[in-house]
């Protein structure tokens, strides 16, 4: 029996609509804010395409786009809200229909698919997923909100959920460990690793992108239409990048500098440009491409390729049959294995930082009256990164820090092993590592509460 979403008159360009505007900036639903996930599908398409595979291909088209989906369209035919904001109320007949009917998603992800069809009201959906954190987030947005609400407790709930995220992030703010290695008024901090160059001895930041901010105005998205005919002139609200002087890191933030929230501007991020008022500006280049193993030091500026396993030599060309390494992947495989010495006892902290590649942080971004401010990292900013190992060392033998191999039989950290991140804690930066350990027993411990 065909349905509705077989049908021609199902309307697949207000769908479309309301996805895009779901996906944009601003328009993305809460919940997806606390993890990053790579195919989240929008609400609004999983809500229209369940509900019109269960429903008959002779329906009313307005009733499902305004009830169903919930979109409001203009008379040009566009639709001005975000549709997955309003709950969807289908007729009693149509209600009635879902609730006889069963939804299974197999690989449920984030759950776009299963929460649409328990906000449609189907009779039973089933999520299967067997990644853990997937597993622990539709348990908060699928199970434990059903779960209140049969019973008339979401709003309690939502307190609840309020009142004890509140309580962590005060402990977590507190801790004099957590004080000591972040400052107040930074909302972001931008890093990335340094590898000691070959040839003039001096560490160089690798930076796979300069840019900060750069954001056409009505838009949230990074676009890059036409630049590799010629960038087009657009009105941006922030243009702001990293530049390298004098051995140091460089902000450039256009709109402070010509005081102003609006720039006109030509932007090629491609070819490395900006063009304002007939002036041209000069964006770097990364100075790194792992698939084409090649490195670039930002002091003495000559490559950083290959490394002999035997000799210890650095050459630009990879001798055939020579037993050779990119000396950037070397370098980082150095790190790790040197970091899991220390924080086992084997080494000193001044061994470790003589590392030939180690982390570093470039940009600190504060939040001020409603915009971003950027400034350059500074010594003592590193330094609260060397100060986090030294406390990290101290609670090496905490459980809760993972120090649990990842999976060799994983596609995506296949990726990391190779450069040596070959268990968990090696992901993270110091600080970052500290900083988690301590969060997850601030959770722990408001369920005990």
């Amino acid at each position: 029996m065909s349905s509705f979403l077989e049908s021609p008159k199902f309307p697949v360009d207000i769908v479309n609509q309301a996805a895009e505007k779901e996906k944009k900036g601003g328009g993305r639903p809460e919940h997806w804010e606390m993890v990053f996930w790579w195919t989240r599908k929008p609400l609004a398409s999983a809500r229209a395409v369940l509900a019109a595979a269960a429903l008959p291909p002779d329906i009313d088209v307005h009733t499902f786009v305004t009830q169903v989906l919930k979109a409001k369209v203009n008379l040009k035919g566009q639709v001005e809200n975000v549709p997955h904001r309003e709950n969807p109320s289908p007729p009693p007949e149509w209600r009635e229909r879902f609730a006889k009917m069963k939804v299974l998603d197999p690989f449920a992800g984030f759950g776009s698919i299963p929460l649409e069809a328990m906000r449609l009201g189907f009779g039973e959906v089933v999520a299967v997923e067997l990644l853990p954190t997937t597993y622990v987030f539709l348990k908060a947005v699928l199970e434990y909100p059903k779960w209140a609400a049969e019973r008339g407790l979401g709003e309690q709930l939502v307190r609840d959920v309020e009142k004890w995220g509140k309580w962590i992030t005060e402990q977590l703010a507190g801790d004099p460990d957590i004080k000591e290695l972040y400052d107040p008024d930074v909302a972001v901090y931008i890093g990335t690793w340094e590898v000691k160059c070959p040839h003039c001895g001096k560490y160089t930041p690798l930076i796979g992108n300069w840019w900060l901010a750069r954001v056409s105005k009505g838009s949230s998205e990074e676009t890059e239409e036409g630049e590799e005919e010629g960038a087009k002139k657009k009105i941006f609200s922030r243009l702001a990048w990293m530049d390298w002087e004098n051995g140091a890191i460089k902000i450039v933030d256009l709109n402070k500098e010509l005081k102003t929230s609006e720039i006109e501007a030509k932007v090629n991020s491609k070819q490395g440009y900006v063009v304002v008022n007939g002036t041209k500006r000069t964006v770097r280049k990364p100075n790194i491409y792992a698939r084409r193993e090649t490195g670039t030091c930002l002091h003495c500026g000559n490559q950083i390729r290959y490394i002999s396993l035997k000799t210890g030599k650095h050459s630009i060309e990879k001798p055939k049959g020579a037993e050779t390494e990119w000396y950037i992947k070397h370098a980082l495989k150095q790190w790790n294995q040197l970091l899991e010495d220390y924080l086992n006892g084997k080494i000193d902290l001044e061994k470790l930082l003589q590392s030939p590649a180690r982390p570093t942080l470039l940009v600190k971004v504060k939040v001020k009256r409603g915009d971003l401010e950027f400034e350059p990292a500074t010594k003592q900013d590193t330094e609260k990164l060397r100060k986090a190992l030294e406390k990290l060392r101290e609670m090496w033998s905490d459980p809760d820090i993972p120090k649990e191999l990842t999976e060799p039989y994983c596609s995506s950290t296949y990726h990391t092993i190779v450069w040596g991140f070959d268990k968990f804690y090696k992901l993270f930066n110091p600080r970052q590592l500290l900083t988690l350990v301590k969060l997850v027993k601030l959770v722990r411990e408001a369920g005990k509460k």
